[in-house]
């Protein structure tokens, strides 16, 4: 099982705290393992293992637990008298009202209560409204570049940041992936298979699907264009002019229940003039830039919006809330706030195709003293400009660079 300590941490830092921990994330992104990490922490502190339940709903051991009062009564049937329970829920969004039952538990019994989901049902403002503001959120990404290069470290197998970063995007970061020797094809067909379980379950139990065809279509304009500006009504049209039409709302629709998959996260557009975000023009990015290649095939055309989606992932990962940012005419790749933090980050111009100045004159427009940084593939162009600092996208993927 591979370690994912810095999540476990997370988590263990809300442990004590009367609320329920909830995992999101999409399906195989590491849910379970955290679950599991946790567990074995908990025990290696002397907590007996009848005071350890897991419950996991994903398959049929568990099916007869379908409501929040069967739920109720099987946690609390476990439950030992003065003495606390630690309580892990996997795939909870499968029993119904469940967060009924989460809140009378924290009232009813001394329980330390887990939850993982791997659609946003688990999150929805109803189901929060009934935790009445005790719950911590957090969400499980696949692995990210740090992590792989640990994983590869301990193997021996590690070579230059350069190849390994390569080797990461187009093989990505779903943990099962790392755990046992694969070919490109079998990692493929892997990557395919969570996607299509995400789709069938996940994105099913959120609406009903009338027609397969059309997702699909979604789905493949939504991969093919990541980190472009977006449009419904462009992709609508798109697929009008190849005789496939689909309304803005349908699509629109779709796309909604993709980020509640966590299949797809949307990057809104930040005014920094008016310093507010933007309702209008957004860009998608993939859960794992790898899926890409996986449902599409490998273009060397596609690396810069690989390495543009990678970035993005770290920065949610590093806690950033991560916009697209807008000053004037001007483009900044992304605007990352946190609290009173802000970091500006541009991609460099040997990925955009740019002149050498471009990426340099967007970020010295911007009359502020938060930190600037230019990410490129270029080892030799690493300095310090103006405050703007260039630096190796490797590194600043690795953890290597302080943000």
């Amino acid at each position: 099982m591979l370690k994912r300590r810095d999540y476990a941490e997370r988590v263990q830092a809300k442990s004590g705290e009367s609320t329920v921990k909830i995992l999101t994330g999409m399906k195989r992104a590491g849910k379970t393992s955290v679950f599991q990490m946790l567990q074995d922490d908990i025990a290696a502190r002397g907590v007996a293992k009848k005071n350890i339940v897991y419950l996991s709903f994903d398959g049929m051991e568990n099916a007869a637990i379908d409501d929040y009062q069967a739920l109720y009564d099987a946690v609390a049937a476990r439950a030992v008298p003065d003495e606390r329970i630690f309580v892990f829920l996997d795939e909870i969004q499968r029993v119904h009202g469940w967060e009924k039952a989460a809140l009378h538990l924290l009232h009813d019994v001394d329980a330390e209560l887990y939850v993982a989901g791997s659609n946003a049902q688990i999150t929805d403002v109803n189901v929060l409204a009934v935790l009445d503001g005790r719950y911590e959120i957090i969400e499980i990404l696949p692995l990210s570049f740090s992590e792989f290069l640990s994983f590869r470290d301990s193997t021996g197998e590690a070579e230059d940041l350069s190849r390994e970063l390569a080797r990461f995007l187009m093989i990505g970061g779903f943990p099962a992936l790392h755990a046992h020797p694969h070919t490109q094809s079998e990692a493929y067909a892997y990557i395919r298979d969570v996607l299509n379980a995400a789709l069938w379950t996940d994105f099913v139990a959120l609406t009903q699907l009338r027609r397969a065809d059309q997702l699909e279509r979604v789905l493949r304009f939504v991969f093919e264009n990541v980190g472009r500006n977006f449009s419904a009504k462009h992709m609508s049209d798109s697929l009008r002019g190849e005789k496939r039409e689909i309304n803005i709302e349908t699509v629109y629709s779709y796309l909604e229940n993709l980020e509640k998959c966590y299949i797809i996260s949307r990057c809104r557009r930040y005014d920094l003039v008016a310093d507010e975000p933007l309702k209008t023009q957004e860009k998608f990015y993939l859960a794992d830039p790898a899926m890409r290649y996986a449902l599409l095939g490998f273009k060397p055309g596609t690396v810069a919006s690989g390495l543009e989606n990678a970035v993005y992932l770290e920065l949610k990962r590093r806690g950033w809330d991560v916009y697209m940012g807008k000053l004037g005419r001007r483009e900044i790749d992304f605007v990352a706030i946190r609290g009173q933090s802000r970091i500006y980050i541009q991609l460099g111009r040997e990925l955009r195709g740019e002149a050498d100045n471009a990426d340099f004159s967007r970020l010295s427009a911007i009359r502020d003293s938060y930190p600037k940084f230019i990410l490129t593939t270029d080892h030799n162009a690493v300095g310090n400009r103006g405050g703007i600092r260039t630096v190796p996208i490797a590194e600043f993927l690795a953890g290597k660079i302080d943000d």
